[in-house]
């Protein structure tokens, strides 16, 4: 009798176990596919897009989150990293924010997906500096030590 009890409990916990799995898996395989266009260039992380229509797409959630990105009518496919992911719903909706620097420079700031509950933050553009810039020092005097 005792050991009927402890196999049916041992069940119990296995068929618990593989349930609370399931759940877990179905929750961070969750992607996301969407539509957006562009009005003019936009940089998105090391990516420069032109205007166009494109669609994207997410695999999961969990870092490194790439998002692959493709013009309509292109058989090219950008993959972009985040520099961020957060978990908090800032938004009902879904929506790609766009933003400018100090340069004028247009770039995707975040990808907000409400549906998952997922925001993509995403750093701006590196400006563009000279390979290498140098300062014309003075003459260096000479020391000595006193004594």
């Amino acid at each position: 009798m005792k050991l009927t009890r402890s196999s049916s409990l041992f069940s119990v916990l296995i068929l618990a176990i593989g349930v609370l799995g399931t759940s877990a898996s179905s929750a961070y395989a969750q992607s996301a596919n969407g539509r957006f266009t562009l009005p003019h260039e936009t940089h998105w992380g090391a990516v420069i897009l032109p205007p166009g229509d494109y669609t994207f797409a997410l695999q999961s959630p969990s870092l490194p989150a790439p998002i692959m990105v493709s013009q309509t009518g292109s058989s090219k496919i950008a993959v972009v990293l985040p520099q961020t992911v957060s978990s908090e719903k800032l938004t009902d909706d879904s929506r790609l924010v766009l933003k400018h620097n100090q340069s004028g420079e247009s770039f995707v700031s975040a990808l907000y997906l409400g549906d998952l509950g997922v925001s993509l933050h995403y750093a701006p553009p590196r400006s563009q500096r000279p390979a290498s810039e140098t300062a014309k020092l003075g003459p260096i005097a000479d020391s000595q030590l006193t004594k």
